[in-house]
């Protein structure tokens, strides 16, 4: 059936579909007639005669236009409306209204209990050694099926903030740019043939006891069969060592088409620009995170698109590359089979022999970071808008932490599911507490009233203050949390939260018993202290028609 379907459009069109089948002949004539392709592109694109030129252009008054209709067909259905239509109208509304309010009997439904969840958290060996006589490696064995999995990590902490907004760009250039020596297309080849592939990240993490440190920088990750060990070394440190920042035409083409997913992404997953924005002025770890992924660098990639610096960017790049790829910063994880370890440690200590050592340099630490809070708008071309408030609160060690992790889960389905989508009309919303960033936040997601329910996040807080917690609305909170601590992980995944932010299993064991022993008075307590009255930050994105007076504006 795929046969038959691969041939079908020119088999619909009286061609034979067995030409289609002759993919040896048909080869064989691409390569006898070199020029082929031109003298098609020549025939058909260059020197036809049959051009329409489709020139697409914005409407600046389109928003306007959709609203004056809105208004017209809404004066049109009233105008049709008896007094006692209305009147039905209204009684409607107000049953609606009731049945939004009214609070359904949850208890008939089948429902899992604590008693269902595993007391302890599983745990994962690991053993801590070291390659190339400096750098850590936390090595963990477990049966992969013939896969090897290689982590690192290169971090600069809090330093080189100038350098932040290019990480982002540095990362996706390692595999788009090419190196000095070879293409991508060749790379890409190799990359398929030896690996799973190879992935660059920017990375930023919170110190679990204080909110005022993080660890910034580049986490890179890649496998492969075990027969490919050494090549696939070999592939991530000829792009750590030689991608090619040069290449402005490549690099042109990857900054455009970056900056313009980036513009789309906001569209479809403004609550998590929103957030990151909103989060952004309270810890050090999510100003990172807006340079690095938030409406800072969807501005910052615009500007660089239209400025067309390429030199400059190229060197800035280089510079990225040279205060991140260190040797003495570096730290790895490798997930194999145990009758791989010796073979990933040959490799690996191959590839650390070439690995950047820069010399020994004193550098500043960034400017100290100075927690605020605001309000700020962001105008899009949207039809609806998103709404996020953040909340500076405790870090991951703090005894409290569990609780408003808790607190989030409850406030998302006793009260703000109901209050956001189906009395708002928001397509989503609710609250979300990072444990390890320490933030607590609401978010709505593609609303039709931002400013409305920015009052609608108060609201939850003084609804949990009033509301008496049943005890099955605190069972389902804890099930809730405890689904996604039990998510099934992959065996490259495993150990990793150590490795990445520093969360032992002993951490995540008492982390556990702390979700068991919330109490309804716990969740009170913490919104009290914590929420109720609290500074915060605010963040909306929408149609520049919302009366935002007052607000800083952001622009993108």
């Amino acid at each position: 059936m795929r046969l038959m379907q691969s041939v079908s459009t020119g088999w619909f069109h009286g061609v034979d579909p067995v030409e289609y089948l002759r993919v040896s002949e048909n080869v064989e004539r691409l390569r006898a007639d070199t020029g082929v392709f031109s003298k098609l592109v020549e025939k058909y694109v260059t020197k036809s005669n049959h051009k329409l030129k489709f020139v697409m252009l914005a409407d600046p008054r389109y928003m306007q236009g959709l609203d004056e209709k809105e208004h017209e067909l809404i004066q049109t259905k009233l105008a049709q409306l008896s007094p006692g239509d209305l009147d039905v109208l209204d009684a409607k509304n107000a049953e609606l209204a009731a049945e939004q309010g009214r609070t359904e009997d949850l208890s008939v439904l089948p429902t899992l209990t604590l008693d269902d969840v595993a007391p302890t958290a599983r745990r994962f060996a690991v053993d801590m050694g070291v390659c190339a006589e400096s750098v850590p490696v936390q090595w963990r064995t477990s049966a992969t099926n013939g896969i090897s999995y290689v982590r690192a990590i290169n971090a600069v902490r809090d330093k080189y903030p100038e350098l932040w907004p290019y990480m982002n760009l540095f990362c996706e250039a390692l595999t788009y740019q090419g190196t000095r020596s070879r293409t991508m297309a060749s790379i890409e080849t190799d990359m398929r043939l030896y690996t799973g592939g190879i992935s660059f990240a920017p990375f930023v993490t919170t110190d679990l006891g204080n909110l005022g440190h993080i660890e910034a920088g580049i986490s890179m990750g890649t496998h492969s069969l075990d027969s490919n060990i050494e090549r696939m070394y070999a592939l991530l440190e000829e792009l750590i060592l030689q991608t090619d920042f040069t290449n402005e035409s490549r690099l042109q083409a990857l900054v455009a088409s970056m900056a313009t997913n980036m513009y789309n992404d906001v569209a479809g997953s403004g609550h998590a620009y929103a957030r990151r924005l909103a989060a952004s002025t309270l810890t050090p770890e999510m100003r990172a995170v807006e340079a690095l992924d938030g409406l800072a660098q969807v501005r910052f990639l615009g500007d660089m698109r239209r400025s067309g610096d390429l030199q400059h960017v190229a060197k800035q790049l280089e510079n990225v590359r040279r205060v991140v790829f260190d040797r003495s910063t570096l730290r790895t994880a490798v997930t194999a089979n145990a009758s791989c370890v010796d073979a990933n440690q040959r490799a690996l200590e191959q590839m650390l022999k070439a690995y950047p050592s820069p010399a020994d340099s004193v550098v500043e630490d960034g400017p100290r970071f100075e927690a605020q809070t605001g309000q700020y708008f962001c105008p899009l071309p949207v039809a609806t808008g998103y709404a996020a408030q953040a909340t500076r609160c405790v870090p991951f060690v703090h005894p409290d932490s569990v609780k408003l992790q808790i607190l989030a889960k409850l406030m998302t389905s006793g009260f703000l599911h109901r209050e956001i989508r189906e009395r708002n009309g928001a397509y989503g919303g609710g609250a979300s507490y990072s444990a390890i960033q320490g933030i607590f936040s609401f978010y709505s997601y593609r609303d039709p009233v931002p400013c409305d329910t920015l009052a609608t996040f108060t609201k939850a807080v003084e609804w949990i203050d009033s509301h008496d917690v049943l005890e099955r609305e605190l069972r389902e909170a804890k099930l809730s949390v405890f689904g996604d601590l039990d998510a099934p992980l992959s065996a490259a995944d495993e150990g990793m939260a150590g490795f990445m932010s520093g969360v032992s299993d002993d951490m995540r064991q008492e982390r556990r018993d702390g979700f068991f022993a919330v109490e309804a008075k716990d969740l009170k307590d913490v919104a009290e202290r914590y929420l109720a009255g609290a500074k915060h930050t605010n963040a909306v994105i929408g149609p520049e028609s919302l009366d935002m007076s007052g607000w800083t504006r952001v622009q993108v």
